[in-house]
């Protein structure tokens, strides 16, 4: 058998073609573009031999039209037998995606055929949301494959072995469903004081324990180098959900109302982020910072301010934010706004002059915590646990992860080039007393921050009730004290207690806006 020439397909192909191949059910038009563009069309006549029995190659195949026969000789009489068929819509070649060994089998031509070549090289360099999809789908054709060799060695079918493996991924040690019983998120909170709202936070929180990933290891400082190179911003934050329905009306046509459509995307902290990073970046050559989401609309324009926020919905899509726990998910949402509006009220309180957008800082203070979730995702889960597993948050991620989030959401803030104050907030938030600049804008969001535990708006819950006393020990009011000499003389217990009041009257405006 003669190795035949294999022209290649001019890559003009109609993506229609591709459309009606299984391999490509979930690509749409845009992403089967850019695949095309990676691969190779190849147009291959009968009885050509495609790939030679224990040689070396790194091409990974997907039939388009035709068929090829898998065979492989024997090693004792040197007799050549067929393995199987596949036709339109099969793939062959996979492993060597995975590394660079030996055909274990020879591949043949039945009839001509076209066939897509695809070069891991070449498919690794190129958009990182392509490449998810693909390694998606291809994982699905491995996983399908191992099904049918179980089903072989069982001596079951393989519909058989595929309906018990479905089967076990729903299953407890209790024998219930697990995930399908995780419960949504709450309508309205209720406030520290009401004795329901223990039992109730802890209903709505937590999870069948069977369904939460091992605890993660303990582990060694991580460098920022070490961190920066594990960390793709596109691939770590994610986006609200409940936020996508709101926002499809402005994502189509002309926007009339760019305020509503301001406050919609400042209600999400990866949002705001992405919009100030574009707005900042070499391309508009600003020659002051852009620190605020109204003034990023202005600098980059209403269309492109349309077309990132679709990317980044669907970006998000892909990204699974603490195992795919809603509640968590929901309550860092909550918590980010929360401390956005209540940095607001303290600034307006106290009245303070500051030239940054405070609601802002608070809104992404906590944008670490996305790129920790994906370096170490059986982290944050832990946290929907019946029983505290984290004396103290910060110092868990140091030992169970190397960084805290608020070292993380500094290089985070550094590759996404958001401006000085943020990266500030972002990194001493917790402890403002470090803050070397920045430090009343550090100084509020601290403060915002503790007013969140203490009414359990976060996502490790907090201590409800928490009382002034407490609230008053925070090193926050030293720094405001300090920079506000007027605030010296105010009664600080009286000042906490008619902030709290002005939570509670704002209550359901600032849950409103989050949940709906």
């Amino acid at each position: 058998m003669q190795e035949k020439g294999i022209k290649q397909v001019d890559l003009d192909q109609q993506i229609n073609f591709l459309k009606k191949i299984d391999f490509f059910h979930d690509f749409d038009d845009h992403e089967l573009k850019q695949f095309l563009a990676v691969s190779k069309w190849l147009m291959v006549s009968e009885d050509s031999l495609i790939i030679r029995e224990n040689s070396i190659g790194r091409g990974f195949y997907i039939i388009v039209q035709g068929d090829v026969s898998v065979i492989k000789t024997k090693s004792d009489t040197g007799e050549t037998i067929k393995l199987t068929t596949l036709s339109a819509g099969d793939c062959f070649g996979e492993m060597s995606m995975l590394s660079e060994i030996k055909r274990t089998a020879g591949v043949i031509t039945n009839t001509e055929a076209i066939i897509l070549m695809v070069e891991p090289e070449i498919i690794s360099t190129s958009n990182v949301f392509l490449q998810l999809k693909f390694y998606k789908r291809f994982c699905e054709i491995l996983v399908s494959r191992l099904i049918a060799a179980n089903a072989r060695v069982a001596g079951q079918s393989p519909q058989q072995t595929a309906a018990n493996f479905k089967l076990e991924e729903k299953l407890v040690t209790n024998g219930k469903p697990a995930i399908d019983e995780r419960l949504g998120v709450r309508k309205k909170k209720r406030l520290p004081g009401d004795p329901e709202a223990g039992a109730d936070a802890v209903a709505l929180k937590h999870i069948k324990t069977g369904a939460l990933p091992p605890m993660p290891q303990k582990r060694a400082r991580m460098s920022p180098l070490s961190f920066k190179r594990r960390i793709s911003v596109d691939e770590c934050v994610g986006v609200n959900a409940n936020l996508a329905s709101r926002l499809s009306s402005f994502l189509v046509g002309p926007v009339e109302d760019t305020r509503s459509f301001a406050e919609l995307i400042m209600l999400d902290p990866g949002l705001s982020a992405f919009v100030i990073q574009m707005a900042n970046s070499s391309f508009y050559r600003r020659a002051t910072p852009v620190a605020s989401v109204p003034h990023a609309m202005i600098t980059i324009g209403i269309k492109q301010i349309q077309q990132l926020i679709q990317e980044t919905l669907d970006k998000s899509q892909e990204i699974k934010l603490f195992n795919g726990i809603t509640t968590l998910s929901q309550s860092f949402f909550q918590h980010s706004v929360f401390v956005g509006k209540v940095a607001e009220m303290l600034r307006d309180a106290i009245q303070i002059n500051i030239s940054a957008d405070i609601y802002l800082a608070g809104l992404l203070h906590d944008l670490g915590i996305m790129a920790l979730d994906k370096v170490e995702p059986r982290f944050y889960p832990q946290l929907s646990r019946p029983e505290p597993v984290y004396d103290n948050l910060v110092e868990a991620e140091k030992e169970y992860i190397g960084i805290d989030h608020g070292q993380a959401g500094l290089w985070v803030g550094e590759i996404m080039g958001l401006p000085k104050p943020f990266l500030d907030a972002m990194r001493f938030h917790h402890h403002p007393e470090n803050a070397r600049e920045n430090a009343l804008l550090v100084a509020l969001v601290h403060l915002a921050d503790t007013f969140a535990t203490s009414r359990e708006m976060s996502m490790e819950g907090g201590r409800a009730g928490l009382t002034i006393e407490e609230i008053m020990q925070s090193f926050g009011w030293i720094i405001i004290q300090e920079q506000s000499p007027s605030f010296i003389e105010v009664n600080l217990y009286n000042f906490i207690a008619s902030i709290n009041d002005e939570i509670d009257k704002a209550w359901d405006e600032i849950m409103g806006e989050i949940l709906t």
